[in-house]
């Protein structure tokens, strides 16, 4: 099995083959803190499970508290 790794925004994005229900693959994200978020259907391609990574960074982003 391999994982393949990208980084985005600070965060570190882990895809795994072999997702959960349907999906081809699942992603592990790591903040800047070391905190994991796992999504187990992140796509059925390599890129669009990349991208599904970078949608929820960019999410979690839009909602976190200011400080």
């Amino acid at each position: 099995m391999q994982h393949l790794t990208s980084s985005y925004k600070g965060f570190h994005i882990e895809l795994t083959p072999g997702g959960d229900y349907c999906a081809s693959f699942s992603v592990d994200i790591r903040d800047p803190s070391g905190r994991v978020s796992h999504l187990g259907t992140a796509g059925n391609t390599e890129e669009r499970a990349l991208e599904r990574g970078r949608e929820w960074i960019d999410f979690e982003e839009a909602f976190a508290p200011r400080q």
